[in-house]
């Protein structure tokens, strides 16, 4: 009789989802990097086909120069030689090492993005405590800062932006601040400050905000004085302090009209900061009189029709929930406040880097409006006709409508980093940019239109054209390489008709509206 063995079935083991198997923190860390990558690839598409505009000179040349033991040197201004002339910015420092690493341009595109990338972090656990430990909140959040149309146009604009720093240090200050941890919260604010002269305004903002808060003095009284104090040192005394000898600031006169144009003619003025206010006055005790007793010149200098467009994109790409804290609203109020007195329209627009300051106070009100709306909502909703839709779930349920309206809305903003592969130079053309510019010698001293210039680096001498007031002279350079297609060039017809008719200005390059042209007698630098 044949007896039947027993025979162990071994259960099978469920296999789990690779997405469930996925922790916050793996989520997290691939949000950034999926924001470093995307940014950093934009941005290296940019610079290779000769996107990125002239502000980049002044960054990179001031960086590359502190490696060559020329700290902080640049050449685009008649009236000084560093950088620090044009504004107190010693933060610059940071990117020093890192380019004396890699000295090019993609090394400064991945350290903004990076910089900003890693924002996400205190957002996502500041946000977490708002809402009573939810680590979905905190991911939504983070996620809603990195989809923040404005924070990929400041990412996407320069290529190396001192302020990128400043917005990751304010957001853990903001962390700090939450932990009651005052070394580092003062710490990071410190750190801040170095990187503009505006940041002074955001710390001045977080004495308040803190004084606001009812915390005792350590908390407040630093960084007011810290604010203040920075400010007045910075456009009084150091920024004025590299001007060259000899150079006589013209001073604003009062004129609240923004058809004056988008730059006073008094810039710098004797402050290169305060010198885009010269329509306001001549100094800071000035132009705060004239605001207070002209109030009704400065509401309508502040709420143009383009204005209030720029103050719904700002706080609408965040479904206003910032204004439902208003006390955290504070701490991007001073940014706000100079943008809406300019009249350069640079300042009033999302798609520039003057919004960079704005990002953390306005992102973390986002947080903390959010959090009030939602316990509110908790709290009228006495008992739940559904138990799908419980008080718990309906936060759960906005933030995911956030996070999605949000990605939405960025679509129509003409996401940057889409913009830059839709629209750039023919490669063709790029490669005939590259050959004309290799003609150029390295140690020249030469003189570029805006898309031009930032690609004839690393070198000591590069000049701005068309020149303007407060630039150096044409004839002071040995090579100008011009870009008929420049905008710029319309205004100023008289550049190429001087470079064409004089004698010492020798066209050696001609093709498809690029034009290099050679001094045969350089002028003396005066």
């Amino acid at each position: 009789m044949l007896r039947s063995s027993s025979i162990e079935v071994q259960p099978k083991t469920e296999r789990r989802p690779l997405v469930a198997t996925l922790t916050p923190t793996h989520i997290l860390v691939g949000m950034v990097l999926l924001y470093f990558v995307f940014l950093t690839a934009g941005m290296a598409f940019k610079w290779t086909l000769w996107g990125q505009g002239l502000d980049h000179v002044d960054y990179e040349q001031a960086i590359w120069n502190t490696t060559q033991g020329r700290p902080f040197q640049i050449s685009r201004y008649n009236f000084t030689d560093s950088i620090l002339g044009m504004d107190w910015m010693p933060g610059l420092l940071f990117a020093v090492p890192f380019y004396a690493l890699w000295p090019s341009a993609y090394m400064l595109d991945i350290l903004q993005s990076a910089l900003l990338a890693l924002g996400a972090v205190p957002v996502y656990l500041i946000a977490r405590d708002q809402f009573n430990g939810s680590e979905k909140a905190g991911l939504a959040w983070a996620a809603t800062y990195l989809l923040y149309p404005t924070l990929q146009f400041v990412n996407m604009t320069p290529p190396w932006q001192p302020r990128t720093l400043a917005i990751l240090c304010l957001l853990w200050a903001f962390r700090f601040f939450q932990q009651r941890r005052l070394w580092p919260f003062l710490l990071m604010l410190a750190i801040a400050i170095t990187t503009r002269t505006d940041v002074s305004l955001v710390v001045v903002a977080w004495g308040m905000y803190a004084a606001l808060q009812r915390r005792n003095w350590r908390w407040w009284l630093p960084a007011l004085v810290l604010g203040f104090g920075w400010f007045y040192v910075s456009t009084s005394i150091i920024t004025p302090s590299f001007y060259y000898a000899g150079y006589n600031p013209t001073e604003g006169q009062l004129s609240f009209d923004p058809e004056k144009g988008q730059q006073s003619e008094a810039w710098p003025g004797k402050s290169a900061q305060l010198g885009y206010y010269a329509h306001l006055g001549k100094d800071p005790v000035d132009i705060v009189k004239n605001i207070l007793t002209h109030p009704v010149e400065t509401f309508n200098l502040m709420f143009t029709g383009e204005k209030l467009w720029y103050l719904f994109l700002m706080f609408g790409t965040l479904l206003f929930l910032p204004l439902f804290a208003p006390d955290v609203l504070l701490l991007c109020a001073p940014i706000f406040l100079i943008n809406l007195l300019s009249t350069r329209i640079y300042q009033y627009t999302i798609e520039e880097q003057y919004q960079a300051l704005i990002i953390p106070g306005i992102v973390l009100a986002g947080i903390v409006g959010a959090a009030r709306l939602w316990r509110w909502i908790e709290r009228r909703r006495a008992q739940p006709s559904d138990e799908v839709f419980t008080p718990r779930a309906v936060p759960v349920a906005l933030l995911i409508a956030q996070v999605l309206l949000i990605g939405s809305l960025h679509l129509p903003l003409k996401n940057p980093v889409i913009s830059a592969f839709r629209n750039h130079e023919k490669p063709e053309r790029v490669a005939l940019m590259n050959q004309i510019s290799a003609q150029i010698p390295r140690d020249a001293k030469v003189a570029a239109t805006s898309f031009l210039a930032p690609h004839l680096l690393p070198r000591q001498y590069l000049f701005y054209l068309p020149p303007g007031p407060m630039h150096h002279n044409v004839d002071e350079a040995e090579y100008a390489f011009i870009d008929e297609r420049a905008a710029v060039l319309k205004e100023h017809p008289d550049l190429l008709q001087h470079l064409r008719s004089d004698p010492k200005w020798q066209l050696i390059a001609e093709q498809d509206q690029l034009l290099l042209f050679k001094n045969e007698e350089p002028r003396t630098q005066n």
